[in-house]
């Protein structure tokens, strides 16, 4: 990639940037879509599939810890063994596990595809900004990145809308309508494995590189272990097994840091990175906020179909406000950072998130879609204006040989806070809601008395005022970013 370039050269021809930006849409679409998509759909996959509670919050969760558990690792592999065949490999992976999702027999065979299935996302999401990167001339690379974005919110938007669609129908060509929440998102993944397979070109490798498989393994199991934990004891009870599962995970998760520590270039995770004030306050802004939010539509979804009795058509409107907010708002709040910075922006969009947060605490038996609507869209237009100045703010703060291992940083952030939310959202949601309202809401069985309906309400409204915090303690953290530089 030669500095001395004039923009009317470039080894890439036109035609093959294009071929890259439609293959990565591909893959910026499905990641999200797969993981938004069940948001609305989970009463009716539990249903149809007797899940117990643990199995049901692990549909999600299964997906996005095994996605941000591998993040960093597939990163790596691609760069040493080839970022087109980890690509590859991971839409292959993926459509292989989306098709037995469909096919599973019982909530625990669907979190173990799940998993699978988040792997795949792994092999293809660290590896579609370096493939984007690389093909690019670095004139044009703000352009194939919008586009890339744009069809990373496009995935997003689509997957509550579409599962709601889906499991509104009890069957589609007499199969189960909530297997083709799965299905529907095959043809997609074939697409972009035969066109990537077809297609791309290989990066060159870094071969003798040695690869982190050690830190990889401390960071999968650790974050595996300790989310684990932490949802089976909330739900079984705080016994020696499930506390030292919990135990054992942070134990490696913080071997992982100290062992990143020493490997300098070579690690998967760059601790050096954080001595910088504003790349530490905006990864951890990041995972509080992901850690606060991520949880809403989940447990909207359940609040909207199971207790006010909407149909999962009408739930997924109420999520799609948040979403178009996120859409609309990202880009202008992006371009308006340029000008007054990251932290005003970032920080009122925390707080925003919060206000909304504690504007849901008072909904009750009777909200109406318009009551859920204008509250998500609250939250979305707090989300619209943290996402893209923090963003820019972190990767502001990375030195320029060290933007990819910043970029898998804060998406490894993103990810992992999206795996906490529902982790301490569903286990604050068995210590605060009895027993038996919990199982019979989450598993998809109609809340049958009021009584039930009001104790479920009540617990929520204490996850809220938990997450609100969190939220909070997050934008105090954006708050102490410092100023940016305007070098």
């Amino acid at each position: 990639m030669s500095g001395n370039m004039s923009k009317g050269q470039w080894r890439y021809s036109r035609g093959y940037l294009r071929l890259v930006s439609t293959v990565t849409a591909f893959a910026a679409i499905l990641t999200p879509l797969d993981s938004t998509i069940v948001s609305v759909s989970l009463p009716a996959i539990a249903r149809g599939l007797r899940a117990s509670y643990l199995e049901t919050i692990w549909v999600p969760m299964g997906y996005l810890v095994s996605l941000s558990a591998f993040l960093l690792l597939f990163g790596r592999l691609g760069d040493v063994k080839g970022r087109r065949r980890v690509f590859t490999t991971g839409f292959l992976v993926f459509t292989v596990a989306t098709v037995m999702c469909a096919l599973s027999m019982s909530g625990a065979e669907l979190d173990a595809w799940r998993v699978v299935q988040g792997m795949g996302a792994a092999m293809i999401l660290a590896n579609s900004g370096a493939i984007i990167t690389d093909a690019y001339p670095p004139w044009e690379r703000g352009k194939a990145f919008g586009y890339w974005t744009l069809a990373v919110y496009t995935g997003t938007t689509v997957g509550p809308v579409l599962g709601g669609a889906i499991t509104t129908l009890r069957a589609i060509a007499g199969v189960p309508s909530w297997r083709w929440v799965f299905l529907v998102t095959v043809p997609l993944a074939l697409t972009g494995y035969l066109l990537s397979q077809a297609y791309l070109k290989e990066s060159v490798g870094q071969p003798g590189q040695p690869i982190d498989a050690t830190g990889g393994a401390l960071a999968a199991v650790g974050v595996a272990a300790s989310l684990f934990g932490l949802t089976a004891a909330s739900f079984e009870g705080w016994s020696p097994p499930y506390l030292a599962l919990l135990a054992i995970g942070v134990a490696l998760i913080a071997a992982f840091v100290a062992w990143e520590a020493r490997l300098g270039p070579l690690a998967l995770l760059d601790v050096g990175l954080f001595r910088s004030v504003q790349f530490s306050m905006g990864n951890l802004a990041a995972l509080l906020n992901y850690a606060g939010y991520f949880f809403v539509p989940f447990f909207l979804s359940y609040y909207m179909i199971v207790v006010l009795g909407m149909r999962p058509i009408e739930a997924s409107l109420a999520l799609l406000s948040l979403s178009l907010a996120m859409v609309v708002l990202s880009p202008i709040s992006g371009r308006l950072s340029d000008r007054v910075g990251a932290r005003p922006l970032a920080t009122a969009g925390m707080l925003l998130i919060a206000l909304g947060l504690l504007l849901l605490i008072p909904l009750g038996l009777r909200a109406t879609l318009a009551d859920v609507t204008w509250r998500a869209l609250i939250i979305g237009v707090g989300m619209g204006l943290f996402s893209s100045p923090n963003t820019a703010s972190v990767m502001g703060a990375a030195p320029r040989e060290r933007l990819a291992v910043a970029s898998a940083t804060l998406s490894l952030m993103r990810f992992y806070g999206q795996s906490l939310s529902l982790a301490l959202a569903s286990s604050l949601a068995a210590v605060y809601i009895p027993r038996p309202v919990l199982v019979s809401v989450f598993t998809g069985l109609p809340v049958s008395a009021a009584a039930s309906a009001l104790d479920f309400i009540r617990g929520v409204r204490l996850v809220y005022e938990v997450m609100v915090v969190l939220v909070i303690v997050g934008a105090v953290a954006s708050a102490m970013r410092g100023r940016e530089s305007r070098a």
